[in-house]
């Protein structure tokens, strides 16, 4: 049930590749919407009842963020009146293997194909996940997203942009959740939004289990140290999840069949 009550709209950033189409697709169920509403793919859909939902815009060639605007300093005042912010981060290791798994074999990037939007725009299209995160233009992926960024920009991070994108998180303030403590971050969403999520939650765009890659203590360690900012935001937020104790209400599961 999504509450009536609520004064101010909600705004959820949904950053690919962190859990965020899964957490879309619950709002959707939650909010009981017309047959024609849930046919909208939940990478798409960009408003369900109070709440706003802000992808990448699929219009746009270089598929930009669409609220870069949220982390410019001169609009957090206003939009602390209109908006309560949500946002999933991911560990940098977990989101570039899922990234890579998606780009390479889902999308059949390994042969080529043109719907593999990242390894299409590498200088050489990689054979395996080491080669694919040596390229500048997938590192510190979830930074460049926020700043606005093309996909697959190859220009590195600052020091002050990320500063920019800590400060916004705190100054807004922006509730934030990680992919591997999920119902967490649910239980912020219900507790800020007074919504009524639904218990059941369904894993969408999972990473197939034969499709999956075992990283070694030496890779997992190199990502980490490509994505430095990645990892310094994911930890960022890791440290100040509001840990109340209560019992966890949700149950999850994945579809019979996998879709993208």
């Amino acid at each position: 049930m999504i509450s009536l009550l609520k004064k101010k709209k909600n705004l959820f950033i949904h950053i690919p590749k962190t859990g965020g189409s899964s957490f879309v697709g619950l709002l959707k169920e939650t909010a009981n919407l017309s047959d024609a509403q849930m046919q909208i793919p939940s990478h798409m859909i960009t408003s369900i009842k109070n709440t706003e939902v802000s992808h990448v815009d699929f219009k746009s060639q270089e598929r930009f963020f669409k609220r870069p605007d949220i982390f410019d300093p001169k609009n957090s005042a206003s939009l602390k009146k209109q908006f309560d912010i949500f946002m999933i981060v991911r560990h940098p290791v977990q989101r570039v293997v899922s990234e890579f798994n998606f780009q390479y074999n889902i999308l059949n990037g390994k042969a080529g194909s043109i719907k593999a939007g990242i390894i299409m725009r590498l200088p050489k299209p990689p054979k395996n996940l080491e080669q694919y995160i040596s390229n500048p233009h997938v590192q510190n992926y979830q930074i460049k997203f926020l700043l606005g960024r093309k996909l697959a920009d190859p220009s590195p991070v600052s020091e002050d942009e990320f500063q920019r994108i800590i400060k916004t998180i705190e100054d807004l303030p922006i509730h934030c959740g990680v992919t591997d403590e999920y119902s967490d971050f649910l239980n912020t969403f219900q507790e800020v939004s007074r919504t009524n999520l639904n218990t059941q939650v369904t894993f969408r765009k999972k990473t197939p289990q034969e499709m999956k890659i075992k990283v070694s203590w030496k890779l997992g360690s190199k990502i980490e140290r490509l994505n430095d900012y990645d990892m310094r935001l994911y930890l960022h937020v890791k440290d100040k999840l509001n840990k109340n104790g209560t019992t966890d209400q949700f149950s999850f599961h994945e579809p019979k069949n996998f879709t993208i």
